[in-house]
């Protein structure tokens, strides 16, 4: 009898198998804590908050809530539409994320203090720029 009942056994065992496999793939994980300080990228151009203060160590983490348009972060003066829109204080180093797709993300950790401003390249012009303050 278990001979006859081996290919159906089999069969159920593969498809639980791939079921498993399935939902394991098809459900996001539960998203990590993050002590990162977050600022959105909205639809309307905007980062949000526009201005924050931060203390130096602490990371900052731009989130693309744009289901329609890619961002970007930078305070390169050579990637920024126009480099007076973008600052950093001596001593830092310039930085930028590329393009960000929705739901995606951009961290950077801020270790010197003073003023960072910085802009959206594909939406700079219509006023997408932030201002991080980092204190000591």
């Amino acid at each position: 009898m278990f001979s006859t009942l081996r290919p159906a056994i089999y069969i159920c065992a593969t498809l639980i198998f791939c079921v498993a496999g399935y939902v394991e793939t098809a459900i996001p994980a539960a998203p990590q804590k993050s002590d990162a300080v977050v600022v959105k990228m909205t639809p309307e151009r905007k980062f949000m908050p526009e201005k924050i203060t931060i203390k130096a160590g602490q990371t900052l983490e731009w989130v693309n809530e744009d289901k329609d348009m890619i961002h970007e972060v930078t305070t390169d003066p050579d990637i920024a539409v126009d480099p007076s829109h973008v600052s950093i204080p001596e001593g830092a180093v310039p930085f930028d994320s590329h393009l960000i797709t929705f739901g995606k993300l951009f961290r950077h950790q801020f270790t010197v203090p003073g003023r960072y401003r910085y802009a959206c390249p594909p939406h700079e012009n219509d006023g997408m720029l932030g201002e991080v303050t980092v204190t000591k």
